[in-house]
């Protein structure tokens, strides 16, 4: 159990610096000079490694070692993606599972990501509304759906919202109106509509060349 904890920490620490961008893209990872500074065994290290690799963080190059990955919008659309529809799938699942005391702190979650957004509270509306999402997918009662869902969150905490806050608004309210009245259907696809729309926020702005990743924690 102490090495489990151990091991997220270490690969929580990992994780915060690929994102913040403290460790850049290429940057060799070595797992002595981790243990030592972490306070942990190689083993904890070496585990995290192979755990953010998974995720895409990191790559690992036969007989050179471990590297910080390319976080561009190539590798976070992929991620979208999957997003799309596992989003899409989780409030159609959530509409079986939702009690009105859900729905009311959905609404209250939404109510909230709009105001923070006037406020131009950036890191706490973006941290807010990832809880949201992850509500909704809680709601689903489906336990690899949330392991899943672990994947994406963690590229989709490089992006700040930045689409119209009255539209993000909307959005969460019909989805959350779908779930209440049972509309799984409906549900699904305004789910996967929302999470579309940012996708295709990323990539214009790829095109344009103005898109720079900022974590939000």
């Amino acid at each position: 159990m102490k090495s489990r904890v151990a091991r997220h920490h270490v690969r929580e620490e990992i994780q915060r610096r690929i994102l913040s961008g403290e460790s850049k893209p290429g940057e060799r990872l070595s797992q002595q000079s981790l243990a030592k500074e972490l306070g942990v065994a190689q083993g904890a290290v070496r585990e995290s490694l192979l755990e953010l690799q998974w995720l895409g963080l990191v790559e690992s190059v036969d007989h050179l070692g471990v590297f910080v990955g390319n976080l561009d919008a190539s590798r976070i659309c992929e991620a979208y993606q999957i997003r799309e529809c596992l989003e899409g799938l989780a409030a159609r699942l959530a509409c079986d599972h939702a009690g009105r005391s859900d729905i009311t702190e959905l609404r209250s979650m939404a109510e909230k990501v709009f105001k923070l957004a006037h406020e131009n509270k950036a890191e706490e509306m973006g941290s807010l509304d990832r809880n949201l999402h992850f509500h909704i997918i809680e709601l689903s009662r489906n336990a690899i759906l949330l392991r899943l869902a672990e994947t994406y969150r963690v590229l989709g905490m490089t992006v700040r919202a930045s689409r119209e806050p009255q539209i993000i608004y909307e959005e969460h309210l019909q989805i959350i109106e779908a779930i209440e009245h049972n509309s799984a259907e409906e549900a699904e696809r305004i789910a996967r509509q929302h999470v579309a729309g940012a996708r295709k926020m990323i990539e214009t702005r790829a095109k344009q060349g103005t898109f720079v990743p900022n974590w939000v924690g």
